[in-house]
């Protein structure tokens, strides 16, 4: 049986187990009163990158501290004390348990190792490519459920949790009740601190849409682009709807990070025009992220462990290739021959496309024409609006890029999981975790847990957003161990424009097959 290593500070471990027989138990900070008491061992995993491993503990929540018999270690694992040993709990990032026994979690597990064979087959074959997600959301779009979400992406450790808030587009649920799975379908562990839906009232023929600073937009129905140019030619049916015809390149020969263009027209004639784009990252991101953790290998853990203590330059440090390989940036013809950058888009993952809305600026170009008063009064052509993204080749999976009007701000509500339920029975624990933002929902791979809101009674009326928080941590695999190598770990995150230059060949070799091999090699038992 393969082994499964933790990769992120939150999940060292001083002894490396088989996953399958042991229950693993992860706990926010602010549920030490959850702990299980009879597990044998309590691990603090601390945000300095030590941990502390202990025998015997009390938790004090009044003084909010940790008291125990144990081992202290530094974040290279070496020992700095034995005994008798207290600490906060503020500088905790989350505890662990693990307790030798047979638990419904460890024996679905059991099953599915089982039964998944050929997933392990296709990760072994081609390691860059096994299925990697955060936490996905599925639901209905009217006919079946449909992967339309996944949260917060780039928060791979600790340090980087974050908000995210996602555009269920496609949703279209049957009456009141509101439906979500959300699912870990993944070899990871998911920190869920909450999971809302935010409901927002849509006029007829309209759709809402939230802008970078979260105001809420009634916007009019999208209009195609009359021209769509990139370098393999027309790209107007792809980019015309919102309907999963996706437009992606192949990636550059020489650099990952090479750049390409892809031109946009619009009728200049829209009031208040914004720009929708719908659009998630390839698997070539998550390539690099899977090889900068082959290349850290066995001290991929003293890394995120520096990601959790750093400065800020350490942590820019550790997003350097991230920020190589960059978004899609939105430009705009400014009509003296160049182009005004007006927006980047950022957004993480290559599961669910994700639909973002980028104001443009509006040009009054009979304010700017000249000439006599005869002149001033015949018509002026308005020239069409040039708008153009700018992404790294074979980057980015673009659905659609259409133009709307911005009509009016409307205001939302946020609506709580009423049920949570897990395996179809209600989880009273889990929705007590979701609604208290100090406690935090653990989730492993094979769980999946079922979010049901109520909408008001006009319920069609409603555009829904799913608003999210927490973090995720990659489980490390063997293969990857394999292929440590520090002098390339370290050019990848100090000198990412060569390292990315390096490693553009081995890409191009697996390019063709990353694709199918990610899908087949996903947690099996889902979509």
């Amino acid at each position: 049986m393969r082994r499964a290593r933790w990769l992120g500070l939150a999940v060292l471990l001083v002894g490396a187990g088989c996953m399958y027989r042991m229950d693993r138990r992860l706990y926010a900070p602010n549920a030490a009163r959850t702990v299980d008491r009879a597990a044998p061992f309590l691990k603090a995993h601390m945000r300095d990158g030590a941990l502390y491993v202990l025998s015997r503990w009390d938790v004090d929540e009044n003084t909010r501290s940790l008291r125990g018999s144990g081992v202290q270690y530094n974040a290279a694992r070496g020992v700095v004390h034995e005994g008798e040993l207290s600490t906060t709990i503020d500088s905790v990032v989350l505890f662990e348990t693990n307790v030798t026994r047979t638990s419904p979690s460890v024996a679905a597990l059991a099953v599915v190792a089982g039964v998944t064979a050929g997933v392990a087959v296709y990760c072994a074959t081609n390691p860059k490519a096994c299925f990697g997600s955060c936490p996905t959301f599925y639901l209905t779009d009217g006919s079946r459920e449909s992967l339309q979400a996944e949260g917060f992406s780039a928060s791979i450790a600790p340090s980087l949790e974050a908000r995210d808030l996602d555009v269920l587009y496609r949703a279209r649920p049957r009456g009141r009740e509101v439906r979500i799975d959300m699912v870990n379908e993944a070899y990871e562990t998911h920190v869920v601190r909450y999971a809302n839906l935010i409901i927002a009232p849509r006029a007829r023929d309209h759709r809402v849409l939230p802008d970078a600073q979260n105001r809420y937009w009634s916007v009019s129905a999208p209009i195609a682009p009359k021209v769509c140019r990139a370098p393999e030619g027309d790209c107007s049916a792809a980019l015309a709807a919102f309907d999963g015809h996706e437009r992606l390149s192949a990636a550059d020969s020489t650099s990952l990070s090479a750049r390409e263009y892809v031109d946009l027209e619009f009728d200049a004639s829209v009031a208040s025009p914004a720009l929708v784009l719908a659009s998630r990252q390839s698997l070539l991101p998550t390539y690099v992220l899977y090889q900068a953790f082959a290349w850290m290998g066995s001290s991929a853990a003293e890394w995120m462990a520096s990601l959790e203590r750093g400065t800020d330059e350490t942590v820019r440090q550790l997003q350097g290739p991230a920020a190589a390989l960059g978004g899609i940036d939105v430009l705009v013809e400014n009509g003296e021959g160049g182009w005004d950058s007006v927006a980047t888009i950022r957004e993480t993952g290559p599961l669910a496309a994700d639909v973002k809305m980028i104001p443009l600026p509006h040009r009054d170009v009979a304010a700017r024409s000249s000439g006599s008063v005869l002149q001033a009064q015949q018509p002026v052509a308005t020239p069409p609006l040039r708008v153009r993204l700018r992404m790294a080749k074979g980057a980015w999976r673009v659905d659609a890029a259409m133009l709307v009007s911005r009509v009016q701000q409307v205001q939302t509500q946020r609506l709580t999981p009423r049920v949570v339920s897990r395996n179809g029975r209600p989880d009273i624990d889990a929705r007590n975790r979701l609604h208290d933002t100090l406690q935090a929902l653990v989730t492993f791979p094979g769980d999946r847990y079922t979010l049901q809101y109520t909408l008001p009674a006009n319920a069609s009326e409603f555009e829904l957003f799913l608003e999210t928080k927490g973090y995720y941590l990659e489980w490390m695999r063997d293969e990857w161990i394999a292929e440590q190598n520090p002098l390339r770990a370290a050019e990848l995150f100090l000198d990412p424009a060569t390292a990315l230059r390096r490693l553009a060949p081995a890409y191009k070799r697996e390019e063709a097959a990353l694709e199918q091999a990610f899908w087949r090699s996903k947690y099996a038992g889902f979509r």
